[in-house]
């Protein structure tokens, strides 16, 4: 078993804001009320994410289900959440563009906090999730990975990594990049990369980003154990989802170091058993204190 897909349908909430799916994944391990609370990656185009959904790619879906439950199985990342929210379909550059151009987008203000607010606050509110930062991740390809730059760039306080798959960089004029120079330098950590099978414009988008990021302070060096960003060129890549999913591995790797989280479990709670923290939306949340442990269950 690949863990449990659980559908939830969140209601329109205005006229311009449409309602859609929202698609939680939790490990075989979940089910056990022992397990400790979970770190949270949320991705944009759910419905091309799971093993088992009709996605709307030709290229299928990434099976992100099969390969997260094989790492946690593994104890290369620790036990965690994965949140897909659908996309709307005609309005999906509207939501995921951070500006208008040519006629469209420019309402990613708006769908984040949608995401943040009403996404994430329901996330937390229901399941067993580590709700900070330094547990919480937002990825995307294409236009999603556009929008995970933008709304991650801006809101530290919420997300602690982003995963840019194959990012859209080129809308609005490179608008990202300006974005990306301004920002103050924090400590979410970056995953960025693109096959080298897919455009020019979208392979040079890529290197201006990635120069833009460590020209503002984010850090590439391999061999540190903090390394804020970590970009790659596939040479087998395309622009589809069979290249990002089978990247996916890697980025999750990188953002989310087994090893990592636990000795963060242990600097952030000393050990007192339980705390609690402030959530984005300002509610006190519990947060398990117990350092992340493997998660070792049926394949």
């Amino acid at each position: 078993m690949h863990g449990r897909v659980h559908v939830h349908d969140l209601p329109d909430l205005s006229a311009d804001t449409p309602g859609r799916k929202v698609r939680v994944w939790t490990p075989n391990c979940y089910a056990d009320a022992s397990a400790p609370r979970f770190p949270v990656l949320y991705l944009q185009d759910g419905q091309n994410l799971f093993g088992g959904s009709r996605s709307r790619s030709k290229s299928g879906n990434w099976q992100v289900d099969a390969t997260a439950q094989r790492l946690i199985t593994a104890g290369a990342i620790p036990p965690m959440i994965l949140v897909g929210v659908d996309n709307v379909g005609a309005e999906r550059a509207d939501e995921y563009t951070p500006v208008p151009w040519k006629g469209k987008g420019g309402r990613a203000e708006v769908y984040a906090d949608l995401l943040v607010s009403e996404v994430k606050h329901f996330v937390d509110r229901t399941y067993r999730t580590r709700p900070g930062p330094e547990s919480t991740a937002l990825g995307g390809s294409s236009l999603g990975g556009l929008f995970a730059l933008y709304a991650g760039l801006r809101m530290p306080d919420v997300f602690g990594g982003i995963m840019a798959m194959s990012p859209s960089i080129y809308w609005g004029e490179d608008h990202i990049v300006g974005v990306a120079e301004q920002v103050p330098p924090s400590s979410v950590r970056i995953w960025l990369d693109v096959g080298q099978h897919e455009t020019t414009t979208m392979r040079t988008g890529l290197r201006k980003i990635h120069d833009a990021l460590t020209r503002n302070g984010w850090r590439t060096d391999r061999a540190s154990r903090r390394t804020a960003l970590r970009t790659i060129e596939d040479p087998d890549g395309h622009h589809d989802e069979a290249s990002w999913g089978r990247r996916f591995a890697q980025a999750l790797r990188f953002l989310f170091p087994a090893n990592g989280l636990r000795e963060q479990a242990r600097a952030e709670h000393p050990a007192d058993g339980r705390s609690s923290r402030t959530s984005p939306g300002g509610r006190s949340v519990a947060a398990s204190t117990r350092p992340v442990p493997r998660c070792p269950t049926r394949s």
